[in-house]
């Protein structure tokens, strides 16, 4: 009977684990409206639903915007990757990848391991660039 009672206890509480984390991403993404995004290995990823040559776009002018100095650029036809560094001196690593259908996915990673306020950020000024 205490047996079972523990196991109740502990198949709740990995419910409850379980359902903040949800919550915590979904809350993160919602600000942009663009729904959920993810953050891996110190970079910040999120889909937007916008073509990858108005999405480059968008993100050189936010890289100015933020007087990120570039470094260097490149792109093909699926992807592209912009690298520099920030005014602090941390390096900046932006990549994009065509997913088709009109998505882009814009990968930001700030410093060597990551920052995810400073990628956000950027993340941000993508968004208002692309809205503009």
């Amino acid at each position: 009977m205490k047996l079972e009672k523990y196991l109740w206890v502990g198949l709740l509480l990995i419910g409850l684990s379980l359902h903040n984390c949800t919550a915590a991403l979904i809350g993160a993404g919602a600000g942009t409206g663009l729904g959920t995004y993810s953050y891996v290995k110190g970079e910040l990823n999120l889909d937007y639903p916008y073509s990858f040559d108005r999405t480059w776009n968008a993100t050189m002018t936010a890289v100015e915007r933020l007087g990120i100095d570039v470094t260097k650029q490149g792109r093909d036809a699926i992807g592209g990757k912009i690298a520099g560094k920030r005014g602090d001196g941390k390096l900046v690593v932006i990549k994009l990848k065509d997913k088709g259908l009109g998505v882009t996915n814009v990968g930001v990673k700030v410093g060597a391991f990551g920052n995810k306020d400073a990628s956000r950020k950027i993340q941000e000024t993508i968004l208002k660039a692309l809205k503009s």
